[in-house]
Formats: structure tokens, C-alpha cells, sequence
């Protein structure tokens, strides 16, 4: 806890806080009794260790007591009320909550959010009551939250995150909280760090809790949120949407849930990066940590319509091949019904046509002009002629008229014909002479 208050002769006396404790002050030089700041459990004082194992300056309960029922930093009624309004993402196993973590990140956004029927607590200045975050956030996410502000109000105490553990995809074994959750301090996030970097990569959505230092655009105008830097890398969130990122400052506590991945630039530290698609990747609240007033967590507004819309093209544009995949073959466009044009049909696929010879041979058979059929469709005219001379064959029969048309005959052989000479070019000097003056 970073808050207690003081009790002297059986009175409850004013609040003291957890950064005050390595600077000795005079309730600890005199060992003062102490209370919770919202119970009349008995508290002590612990300082901030030196050496290998840091911690942090906070106030613990004494051994072998409980807060009240009623006291909101009690873990039982807190973990009881998790669970209740989880739709079952959290379970209780003994005294610990196993918090129960999806495939990807699809499948939390999938869920349906959770109603929140409890009033406002605007009007509580520590922030202890456990109520929805707005928007409406999916189960898992406000359970994280809650769990998160939680802590906070006890300073992370290791007793305290003992209680909370979560259960990766595919196993039944729960595993620290911080497998999911990595924060507040540089070191806890420095262990994502080094889990993405070195392996073996998380094979579920994770969370990184941490305070925002400073918001800066990026190349593109967009704001870009950095929290505390660790060791050799930052932190920072990114995304394509300013509207999410917009309603964060500096100084806002942020719970950012998504994937996170490593990015070397060119010039500059290794960054650790989550971009934010959706509105619930990201709860803010604030927090003093001298009064020990919290705001109510809140999260950016859903997007709209256009921005939906961009998101889906710019998906689909990713998922197309690049130039090194082969595309995909269109269909064959059907053949066009009728007789072909390009080749005259094989023998074989051809049936046989008999032409019959011309009743009176001639020496040499001339080419005559085809005779323009009638209306009944007769190679002929009805009445005589005074010349009767042999119907050759045309060297292309006339089309069909109704399609389709039966395959084409093979052409009968007809003897070469002489090659023209090419035509001269006529001077243009000779224009002139021929001209009528």
C-alpha cells in the first residue's frame, strides 16, 4: 500500500505515505501505531531494500492479519468481484485468480464487453471501486484493469501479485503474472525485452503497464507515446488511427495489450513497439501517488466507419502476393461458336467430300465468276443460255448460314498462280508532262 493513516489512543489520526518512509519521519522514529488507509487493520512500514533484490518503499499488513470485508484493497472480496463480472475469461483456484489468455489478439476483441450496472465512482478520489472501464471493454481486458489498478494501490507488493496468475493457451498450469503483465518498472519491461529478442517468443497477446513520459509525432505527423526507457531500447506505442493515441498525455498510467515486437532503426536505440488497432488495446488512467488519488480508467473512442474502412483495405493490400509469388491464373475465356479462322481442320477430324468432276472436261478450265444465286438459292438462272458452260467449284465455299457450321472440306488443288511483278514507283518527274496546260 502507499497510503495509511495514523492510530494513537484508540483514535484514527491523519494519512501518511509510502515516500515519506526512507526519509524517517517521526511516526517511524516513534513507532507509531498504523492502520489501513480504509480499514482499522494493523500496518507496518516497510523501507526500500538495498541491494540485489530492490523494492519498493510501502506499507504491509501485519502478520497474520486481513483487511475487512468491506475494505476495498481486500484481495478475497477483490478477486471475488473479478471473477463475477469476467464472463469467465477469470477463475478462482484456492486464494489466487488465474486470468485466462486467448490464441491471438482476434479472439479478445471477439468477446462481448462487459455492462457495467454499478454507478460512477466519480465521487471515490482513491479510485478503489471496481467498476467498468468506458467504452465497453471485452472481459479479459477490463479484468486486467481492474487487476493492474489493484497492485497499484498496493505498490506492487510481491504478496499481493502472488495472488494473480495466468494461464496461457493450450495448458492448464497457471504461471506468474508477469508472463502476461510486464511493468511498471524499466526491468520488468527489459523482460519482454529479452524474451523477443532471445526467445522463446510468447505465443499470446501481452500487456505492458508503465507511465507515459512524453508524446512526440513521428515522421508523418502521427503521435507516438514513449514510456520509461530501458536499458539499451525504449518503449513505445504506436499507430496508424491519431484518434487513439490522442486522448493520452504525459504522465497518464497506460495498460497496453496487443503484440509486441522489436524494431532496430537505422540510427538510434532498439525499440519496443506495439501498434494499437482498436480502442481497447489501450485503458489510461491517472494516479498521484502522493495523495493517492486515482481517475476514473478510460480508453480512446472506437473507431468510425472510414477508419474501418481504410484498416480493410490496407489488410487487403497486405495480403496480396508480391512481385516475387506467382499470381493467381485467370480462367480460360470461352472459344467463340462458329467455324474457325486461324486453321482449316485436319484430314483426319474432317469428314471426306467427294467433288464431283465437271459434266463436259475442258482443256484447260478457266476461273469464271460464281453466277449470283437467285431467290430460291439456285447456282443458276431458270432460263437457258445459249453457251453452256462447266460450274467449277468456289476455292472457299460461302459460310454457312446458321451457326454452327459443320467442319470445312479440304481445298481441291489448284495450280499456282504467276507472281505478279512488283509495281514500278512512279517518278515524279514525269507528273508534269503528263499535266494539260
Amino acid at each position: 500500500m502507499d497510503k495509511a493513516r495514523l492510530f494513537q489512543d484508540d483514535r484514527v489520526g491523519n494519512k501518511v505515505y509510502a515516500h515519506a518512509i526512507d526519509d524517517e519521519p517521526w511516526w517511524r522514529r516513534q513507532k507509531t501505531p498504523l492502520i489501513c488507509a480504509f480499514c482499522v487493520t494493523p500496518v507496518v512500514s516497510q523501507r526500500t531494500a538495498v541491494g540485489r533484490a530492490p523494492r519498493g518503499a510501502l506499507f504491509r499488513l501485519a502478520k497474520d492479519r486481513q483487511h475487512e470485508n468491506v475494505c476495498p484493497l481486500n484481495p478475497i472480496e477483490v478477486l471475488q468481484k473479478i471473477a463475477h463480472g469476467s464472463q469467465g475469461v477469470a477463475v478462482i483456484e484456492g486464494d489466487e485468480l488465474h486470468l485466462v489468455l486467448p490464441d491471438d489478439l482476434g479472439q479478445i476483441g471477439a468477446t462481448t464487453p462487459v455492462i457495467d450496472t454499478a454507478p460512477a465512482d466519480n465521487g471515490d478520489p482513491f479510485g478503489t471501486s471496481i467498476s467498468t472501464v468506458r467504452p465497453l471493454l471485452p472481459p479479459l481486458i477490463n479484468s486486467a484493469v481492474v487487476i493492474v489498478r489493484f497492485l497499484q494501490k498496493h505498490d506492487y507488493d510481491p504478496d499481493v501479485v502472488a495472488q494473480f496468475k495466468v494461464r496461457r493457451p493450450g495448458e492448464k498450469t497457471a504461471v506468474s503474472w508477469g508472463e502476461f503483465c510486464h511493468g511498471p518498472t524499466p526491468d520488468d519491461q527489459a523482460q519482454l525485452f529479452t524474451r523477443l529478442t532471445r526467445g522463446p517468443k510468447p505465443q499470446h497477446p501481452v500487456a505492458v503497464y508503465g507511465r507515459i513520459t512524453e508524446v512526440k509525432p513521428d515522421s508523418q505527423g502521427r503521435p507516438v507515446l514513449h514510456l520509461a526507457a530501458g536499458k539499451g531500447f525504449t518503449v513505445r506505442i504506436r499507430s496508424d488511427h491519431p484518434s487513439l493515441l490522442a486522448p493520452l498525455t504525459a504522465g497518464t498510467f497506460v495498460l497496453a495489450v496487443g503484440t509486441w515486437k522489436i524494431w532496430t532503426p537505422h540510427r538510434g536505440r532498439p525499440e519496443l513497439q506495439m501498434y494499437a488497432e482498436e480502442h481497447w488495446q489501450l485503458a489510461h488512467w491517472t494516479y498521484d501517488e502522493a495523495t493517492g488519488h486515482s481517475s476514473r480508467p478510460a480508453c480512446p473512442p472506437p473507431l468510425s466507419l472510414a477508419q474501418r474502412a481504410l484498416q480493410q483495405a490496407r489488410s487487403a493490400a497486405a495480403r496480396k502476393p508480391g512481385p516475387g509469388k506467382p499470381a493467381r491464373l485467370s480462367p480460360k475465356p470461352p472459344s467463340p461458336s462458329g467455324p474457325p479462322t486461324s486453321a482449316a481442320p485436319t484430314p483426319d477430324a474432317s469428314p471426306q467430300v467427294q467433288v464431283q468432276p465437271p459434266s463436259a472436261p475442258t482443256p484447260t478450265p478457266t476461273p469464271t465468276p460464281t453466277p449470283t444465286p437467285t431467290s430460291e438459292g439456285s447456282p443458276a438462272s431458270s432460263k437457258p443460255t445459249s453457251i453452256a458452260r462447266p460450274v467449277m467449284p468456289d476455292a472457299t465455299p460461302p459460310p454457312e448460314p446458321t451457326p454452327p457450321a459443320p467442319p470445312l472440306p479440304p481445298l481441291p488443288s489448284t495450280p499456282p498462280r504467276p507472281t505478279t511483278p512488283p509495281r514500278r514507283r512512279t517518278r515524279r518527274s514525269w507528273w508534269p508532262f503528263s499535266r494539260r496546260r
